[in-house]
């Protein structure tokens, strides 16, 4: 018989052996899931001061993968991880996603410091990276990276379509402005777009960290410095509205222009006070559905399963899913380099219309929307204002030439 051989301490040395043989070779369930579905690593803020954000960006992508739910034949699986808006973090949760998960690729990136922090370590990680939502400059500039893609338009782009905007209202360039920032990486590069527009005229600035409550000392500074005009260099969470908000109990009747918008989300809460903000580098409107099919099929489809109308950051992350889907089923493999030349040579029409990369940089070639916040006649799932398009600015007219980024190469 078997089992007296067994407990011999030969037989038990053999036992032991083909036990771990066996717990080498057997393929666990979740690597076997992970074998049958094609994985994209996720990395967004769902907690801290950009959750907001970061809430739309895992929606949209959500969506896209609903719409396009296969690459090569297999299903796509969404791992989502919190960054908590913290550079560190986004290269640890990276890594995990990564050896862990066997993410083939990475989208996200609320915060431009968390992207550029990932970004430092790619040749390592050795999977494209995907941002839909960083706007610092040197992330497709003095930063850019083979493995880097950016999506959406970034601040140099912002400040050209604000200066485009300033050309419409030229009483804009008579106003004496002040800027208010946040010290952060992205508030740091877009207040230095905005001090590049041609005949802007800056009276002073005041920069802040993120999170800050209590902004009377900012006010105090605006009123001293005899601006008529404020400039609000600040990242659209939950600070902004924030700031709007004690500015116009605090007495002050400042023009105030907001570069990227704002979410709706966020708008709402400013009532009657949100009604007449204007901008030039608003990434996508969702008032835009009566222009096109597939923005008004969208914008249903997240308002039913969200039960709000989309913000610029959702319909940025859903183009910018759908594109990375695609360029994924084009790709001769899923390595990374494959994957890298299919995005680097992919265009897809989009709810924002044709996307795709600049092969050199790895910027996106899309355009912004000069819009203004009005009052809705009818309320959408819940919204009573939004951001109405006054006019389209395509990518020809806001683009940043390529011996102007800083990209030396890729």
């Amino acid at each position: 018989m078997i089992l007296p051989k067994l407990v011999t301490p030969l037989g038990w040395w053999r036992a032991g052996a083909m036990v771990c043989m066996a717990l080498m070779f057997q393929t666990s369930p979740a690597l076997a899931a992970d074998a049958e579905n094609v994985v994209i690593g996720v990395f967004v803020p769902t907690t801290g001061g950009f959750a907001p954000l970061g809430v739309e960006m895992k929606n949209g992508y959500e969506l896209a993968v609903k719409d396009a739910p296969n690459v090569k034949g297999k299903r796509v699986k969404l791992v989502v991880e919190d960054t908590q808006g913290a550079p560190a973090t986004g290269l640890r949760i990276a890594q995990k996603m990564i050896l862990q998960d066997h993410a083939k690729l990475l989208i996200g990136g609320a915060s431009s410091s968390v992207v550029l922090g990932i970004n430092a370590q790619a040749s390592r990680l050795n999977v494209p990276i995907v941002t839909t939502n960083s706007q610092a400059v040197q992330t497709t500039g003095k930063e850019c990276s083979k493995y880097l893609f950016r999506t959406n338009p970034n601040d140099a782009m912002g400040a050209n379509a604000n200066a485009l905007l300033m050309q419409k209202r030229p009483e804009l360039l008579k106003k004496k402005w002040f800027v208010v920032y946040h010290d952060i990486v992205w508030g740091k590069s877009n207040k230095a777009a905005f001090s590049k527009i041609p005949g802007v005229h800056i009276v002073g600035e005041a920069g802040r960290a993120l999170g800050t409550a209590d902004w009377a000392s900012v006010f105090a500074q605006i009123q001293s410095s005899g601006a008529n005009a404020i400039y609000l260099a600040l990242a659209v969470g939950n600070d902004l509205p924030s700031f709007i908000r004690q500015a116009r109990s605090f007495g002050l009747t400042q023009f105030m222009l907001a570069p990227l918008g704002m979410p709706d989300s966020m708008l709402q809460t400013l009532g009657e006070t949100g009604v007449g903000m204007i901008t030039g580098g608003l990434f996508g409107s969702w008032m835009l559905e009566d222009h096109s099919a597939a923005m008004k099929r969208f914008v249903n489809e997240y308002g039913a399963t969200y039960g709000v109308v989309p913000g610029a950051q959702a319909i940025q992350a859903y183009a910018g899913m759908r594109l990375t889907l695609a360029a994924m089923n084009k790709a001769t493999s899923l390595n990374a380099q494959a994957i890298i030349t299919a995005l680097e040579n992919t265009s897809v029409d989009t709810v924002i219309g044709k996307l795709a990369i600049r092969k050199q940089d790895h910027q996106g070639m899309v355009g912004t929307y000069l819009s203004e916040s009005v009052k809705l006649d009818t309320p959408k799932f819940g919204s009573k204002l939004g951001w109405k398009v006054i006019e389209t600015l395509p990518w020809d007219s806001i683009k940043v030439d390529l011996a102007d980024t800083g990209c030396k190469g890729l």
